[in-house]
């Protein structure tokens, strides 16, 4: 009893209260629904996502025309301009696999935003595990940051869409052309899901210990 009394009055006040600080902020925003900012993540056409969640592959069946370079090249650029290139179909059987290294989880709410650049929205035929699902894109009110200057559309998929269960994964899609409204496909990227800060979580566990000393200590006393 004397080492856990010791350890828990070796916590400096000053301590304490910087942990508190940072905890009750976290606390709040959790409560909220509020999380801190992923430290990864790029956002397009006002969609947050994972800088690692984008694709990686690409294979083609039938004919596509592109912005500039091959299929593969404009689908799975990255960075800030990635959103620039596009590949179109001018054949009605064309289709897009799409890989992803890193693989697609199934979490609360949107998992997946597929881009295209019109000035009419797109209609995405999307096809995982057998399944096909149609999206409509919806303009983001932004535009390319090129001389072209195309609106930027996005259409966002929920993976509970294709019978996915919560908590599990994909590594590919394919994408159908042949529908109404082909897109102008520009990107297809996976959505970030925010998560706290390493160091807010720190706080929390060090202020969750610390009150366990602290009613460790009142029973003994109470005893």
């Amino acid at each position: 009893m004397s080492n856990l009394k010791n350890f828990c009055q070796s916590l400096s006040k000053k301590a304490l209260q910087s942990i508190g600080v940072g905890v009750a902020t976290t606390a709040m925003a959790l409560g909220a629904g509020v999380s801190a900012e992923s430290a990864s993540a790029v956002t397009i056409g006002g969609v947050e996502l994972s800088d690692d969640g984008f694709a990686t592959s690409v294979r083609t069946v039938g004919s596509f025309a592109t912005s500039g370079g091959t299929v593969t090249s404009v689908l799975i650029d990255q960075g800030e301009n990635a959103i620039n290139t596009y590949a179109y179909a001018t054949s009605s059987n064309a289709l897009v696999r799409m890989g992803f290294n890193n693989p697609i989880l199934n979490g609360s709410g949107f998992d997946l935003a597929l881009f295209d650049l019109d000035s009419s929205e797109a209609i995405f035929k999307v096809i995982i595990n057998g399944i096909t699902n149609s999206y409509q894109s919806v303009f983001t009110n932004e535009y390319t940051n090129d001389v072209n200057r195309f609106p930027i559309n996005v259409a966002k998929v929920n993976l509970d869409d294709f019978g996915i269960a919560s908590g599990q994964s994909i590594n590919s899609l394919v994408i159908d052309f042949n529908t109404a409204a082909s897109p102008s496909l520009a990107l297809v990227g996976t959505i970030s899901r925010s998560v706290p800060e390493p160091s807010a979580m720190f706080g929390l566990l060090a202020t969750v210990g610390f009150l366990a000393c602290q009613r460790k200590l009142k029973l003994v006393k109470k005893a």
